[in-house]
């Protein structure tokens, strides 16, 4: 004991108690408070990232959170390729309403763009053979050239996964730009489920839409659907480039009555005074959709994409080179593109032009 404690002993007694009193409550205030539970504190600890989920799958799941993003199971057109394949080469793809043209428009004259499907029909009524009118349309590279709606007639396309054909007629359903969406036969155009007269009629019909699509169109795609199915079959719904799509119906012509260089050919009576770019367009007529009744020209037969300068009418044109001679230019104005020139004569004993080897 030191002196100090000594002294205040004697002075005040013992004081052991009351220092260790002192020093316990020093220790007390030092020391940090321990904080008490909270259930409340729990509650919102557990329940900030359930709402956090709940939120991301209500407002808008395919957008924010998807199970569909990454690679999936490709689509395989092989077994519906062949079931439509085998459907067309029995007739039984389409069953065509021609009572359905009779609202069209009939044409006195068929010429220029436009030519006739070489495919007659009788409409109830009337004693006429009936051939629909389509078509080529201007700048089809440079610009959207058809609508939703539209029929049209294609080349056919064995070479794309499901293919069109030349003898059915087809609707257009989406156009440069549009999303399409086809899974397992159910179709969404620019995110919505497409309501449409086609497709009320693929509904009560029973018709199954085969194909596998997840893209946006690109400048020169269309997107199409049988537009006669026949019932109960598979119906290939395809991507079709705008040059496999030989143009838009738009009217009626008949043999007895419409003025046409076609008529004339179909009815084996070619003898009119036709221009030189009319009978070019016949030869290419001639083989791509025709009868290939017309002397085989060596020309084209070196040529890959008759059906292009088919339907590329609207690019070229037609350029004296004397009496006798003309050019048939196309020009397509784009660069990197190249300008295709072709020769005509006319032959001093028919009086017909010929395309010059």
């Amino acid at each position: 004991m030191n002196d100090f404690k000594q002294k205040l002993d004697q002075m005040m007694g013992d004081t052991t108690e009351q220092e260790r009193r002192i020093k316990q409550r020093v220790h007390e205030n030092l020391r940090p408070t321990a904080k008490s539970f909270s259930w409340q504190v729990l509650f919102a600890a557990v329940a900030a990232p359930a709402l956090a989920l709940f939120l991301i799958f209500t407002v808008n799941p395919s957008d924010l959170l998807s199970s569909d993003q990454g690679r999936g199971v490709p689509y395989d057109p092989l077994d519906d390729l062949a079931k439509i394949s085998a459907l067309q080469k029995k007739k039984q793809l389409s069953v065509v309403e021609y009572e359905e043209f009779a609202e069209l428009p009939h044409f006195d004259q068929v010429d220029g763009l436009y030519y006739i499907d070489k495919e007659p029909f009788s409409l109830d009524g009337s004693s006429d053979t009936f051939h629909t009118v389509i078509e080529r349309k201007e700048n089809l590279f440079d610009e959207v050239v058809y609508e939703a709606g539209d029929i049209v007639r294609t080349m056919t396309n064995t070479t794309s996964h499901l293919p069109t054909y030349n003898d059915v007629y087809y609707e257009v359903i989406a156009v440069p730009g549009d999303r399409v969406v086809l899974k397992n036969g159910q179709l969404k155009i620019n995110g919505k489920p497409l309501q449409s007269e086609i497709m009320n009629r693929y509904e009560k019909m029973g018709i199954t839409i085969a194909g596998g699509y997840d893209q946006v169109l690109n400048a020169r795609e269309y997107f199409l659907l049988n537009h006669f199915p026949a019932n109960g079959t598979m119906q290939g719904a395809t991507i079709t480039p705008v040059h496999k799509i030989y143009g838009e119906v738009v009217g009626v012509a008949t043999e007895e009555r419409t003025d046409s260089m076609y008529l004339d050919y179909v009815s084996g009576q070619l003898t009119g005074d036709y221009r030189p770019e009319q009978y070019f367009d016949l030869y290419l007529y001639d083989e791509l959709l025709g009868f290939q009744s017309l002397p085989q020209t060596p020309v084209f037969t070196q040529l890959n994409r008759l059906g292009e300068l088919f339907l590329e009418a609207s690019y070229r044109k037609t350029i004296p080179v004397s009496e006798n001679e003309v050019e048939i230019r196309y020009q397509y104005g784009r660069e990197g593109v190249a300008e295709q020139v072709f020769h005509m004569k006319r032959d001093t004993d028919t009086g017909s032009w010929v395309i010059e080897e």
